[in-house]
Formats: C-alpha cells, sequence, structure tokens
C-alpha cells in the first residue's frame, strides 16, 4: 500500500465508524398519535403499539403496525379500549391489549380485532406464555385472575390485601411474581393454580412492573422511584437495589429484559431517558437520551433493536452492543488513526532526511558547497 494512502485509509475507518454510529436512533412516527404499550413480534418481523390521539384529553384511540424490517407504520386499527399493558402470543402471534375494563384481542390470521370484557376495578398487567399455560393472566384492582385468553372466561381468582400492579410470568419454572400497591414485598404463586408459594420482601415500596432475565434467575423491579429492585429469583430473596437517577425527582416507570445479554433497560420519568443495567455487576452503564417521555420498551431479539414509545412516535436505538464499548471503540479507533498518521509522518521526515542527507554526501563529493 503506498505511504501516502494510509492517513487517508484510517481516517475514512473513523468516519465510517461515526457514520454507523450515527444511523441511531430511527424515529417512527404514526400520525398524531401517543404511543403507549410496544410488543415485538421478531419470528415474523413485526411490532405493535396502542397509543391515544395527540390531543389532551384524547378524542381516540388506536393500535398499529409497524414493520420491524423498514420500520413503516404498515396498518393503524381504531382501538376500542383505553390503550394499556399489551403481550404477545408467540405461538399464533395474536396480541393481547389491556383496556380499563375489558380485553381487546388483535387476530393475527384475520387482521381484526375482538373484545371481551373483565368484571372488577380497571385492568393493570398482563401476563402470557403458551409454553408454560393456556391462561392469560391479569391484575385487576387487589385481584389476580386467570382467563381464557379467546373468551374472557375466568379460570381463577386469587384476591390480595392491596391492589395489584407488577405481574411477571417464569418461563422456565412456571411461577407468577406479582407485586402490591402500596406493599413492600412480592407475591409468588404457581401458575397453573395459583397457589400461593411464598413472599419476597422488599427494603420499601413499590414493585410496580417487572423484568426477569431466565438464565440467571434475576428478577428486576421499577418502583417509582429512583431505583430498581434486584430479586434472586431462585432463592427468593431481596438482593440490592440500583440506583438508575441520581435526583429522588426521578421515578422508574418501564422496565425490560434482554435474556441474551443479560442487560436491563429502564425507563425513567419525567424527561426521556433510559438507562441500560449491566447484568454482570448491577451498575448502570449506560444511559440513552430519547426526545421525551418514555412509556413503553420492547425489544426485537432478531435486529437487536430496542423500541421506545414516547410522545407523538416511537424511537428505534441500536442495542446490539453497549453504547460504552462502541464509545470505547471510537476513541481507540480514533486513537489508532492518529497514531498512525504521527508514526506515518516521523516515518516521512526521518526519509525525508535520509535523502537529504545523501543529497548533502554527493554534492560534497562532487565539491558543491565548499568555500
Amino acid at each position: 500500500m503506498n505511504n501516502k494512502a494510509l492517513p487517508l485509509l484510517l481516517v475514512g475507518l473513523l468516519l465510517a465508524q461515526v457514520s454507523y454510529a450515527a444511523t441511531y436512533p430511527l424515529n417512527i412516527t404514526p400520525g398524531r398519535s401517543w404511543p403507549l404499550s410496544v410488543v415485538v413480534d421478531s419470528s415474523r418481523g413485526l411490532v405493535y403499539f396502542d397509543a391515544t390521539s395527540g390531543e389532551y384529553p384524547p378524542s381516540g384511540f388506536s393500535f398499529g403496525i409497524i414493520n420491524a424490517t423498514t420500520h413503516d407504520v404498515v396498518k393503524i386499527l381504531p382501538l376500542e379500549v383505553y390503550p394499556g399493558d399489551m403481550v404477545l402470543d408467540q405461538a399464533s402471534g395474536d396480541v393481547y391489549v389491556a383496556g380499563t375494563t375489558s380485553i381487546a384481542v388483535f387476530d393475527q390470521g384475520n387482521q381484526s380485532l375482538a373484545y371481551y370484557p373483565v368484571p372488577g376495578h380497571p385492568i393493570l398487567s398482563l401476563a402470557f406464555d403458551s409454553s408454560v399455560s393456556p391462561d392469560l393472566y391479569v391484575t385487576s384492582g387487589d385481584s389476580l385472575l386467570s382467563l381464557n385468553p379467546r373468551t374472557g372466561a375466568i379460570l381463577g381468582n386469587v384476591s390480595f390485601s392491596n391492589d395489584l400492579d407488577g405481574i411477571q410470568l417464569d418461563q422456565s419454572n412456571g411461577r407468577l411474581f406479582v407485586g402490591e400497591y402500596p406493599g413492600s414485598e412480592v407475591s409468588v404463586l404457581n401458575a397453573s393454580d395459583l397457589a400461593r408459594m411464598g413472599t419476597i420482601g422488599l427494603p420499601g415500596c413499590c414493585a410496580l412492573q417487572f423484568a426477569l432475565v431466565e438464565r440467571t434467575q434475576l428478577l428486576y423491579a421499577a418502583t417509582g422511584t429512583n431505583y430498581v429492585y434486584v430479586i434472586n429469583a431462585a432463592t427468593g430473596t431481596f438482593e440490592k437495589s440500583v440506583e438508575v437517577a441520581q435526583s429522588g425527582q426521578n421515578s422508574t416507570n418501564v422496565i425490560l429484559a434482554d435474556d441474551a445479554t443479560g442487560r436491563v433497560f429502564v425507563g425513567s420519568s419525567p424527561g426521556g431517558s433510559v438507562m441500560e443495567i449491566d447484568g454482570s455487576n448491577g451498575r448502570v452503564s449506560q444511559l440513552i437520551q430519547v426526545s421525551s417521555q418514555v412509556a413503553g420498551l420492547a425489544l426485537d431479539t432478531n435486529t437487536r433493536e430496542l423500541y421506545a414509545t414516547n410522545y407523538h412516535q416511537l424511537t428505534v436505538m441500536d442495542v446490539s452492543r453497549p453504547r460504552t464499548i462502541l464509545v470505547v471503540a471510537l476513541v481507540v479507533v480514533a486513537a489508532v488513526a492518529a497514531g498512525a498518521i504521527v508514526v506515518y509522518l516521523l516515518v516521512r521526515r526521518r526519509d525525508e532526511q535520509q535523502r537529504r542527507e545523501v543529497q548533502w554526501g554527493a554534492q560534497r563529493s562532487d565539491g558543491v558547497g565548499r568555500k
């Protein structure tokens, strides 16, 4: 390779790295709606979201579908319930949407929505995994319900002393973790019959939403404060609190686990930010800034893209590797490029010096320059 081309090549590589890093975040704008919950069907390459209209108070609700490859909004349907929590049936591709007092079911086959009522108080959380149980689990007021997901028939009902909030299904062990509000413990139940298996004490209120890393059995809980609780689900013990925001005015309100890497992503309010917790050390490893308050998070396990719903848009981020590693990589590439340029200049200076010495020696032998 020509020595003169070396610095240009290295600078080009550096610029290519910067260009790659600048590809994200991507913003998907589904009209003037305000997206709330989001789920990703990685096997079918689809992303689903529910939303209110952009006005306040909202004048309508919607259910949208995004192509995960092109990031285009391919369909929007009117939603007849106030948009809430959503879960995906991985086997069928159907999606369940929690309304205030009813469930909306999106049928992947005929691309339509159906509805059935759920008696009791407003629905807050859903859990479903057909590999564990055919039932849809719902927290409604102070009750944990198991439902027939297609008809809404109540198959089981367990009452608690407080209203329920977060719910998490443990695929590996067939257990349910349930948080109460207000309350300072997590209840553990057998998913098959809703039998109580015990409780896990917390240092304070409250387990509002859960994220479970199945392979490590670490259960993370957003708390409504600037802390996230870490629970050892295998032993049923509280492990520690992680401060994800320095200000006590911040509140953790949405949380998602990446089972492949053990990382956990947490949305904090107020403000538009997502914090990443390193699963190996339980510390915040990076902060990802988005334009406004994050309402929902979902991960595409194929593309390693993280979707965050916020005001009037969904923000797509590349989390295939921690951003801190990317930053370090850019710094290293920059340092290598700069070092190579310096080496090139030194070599060039040495060659020029040698050329001049040879030329001066020739001139002296010819008598040039003698007085």
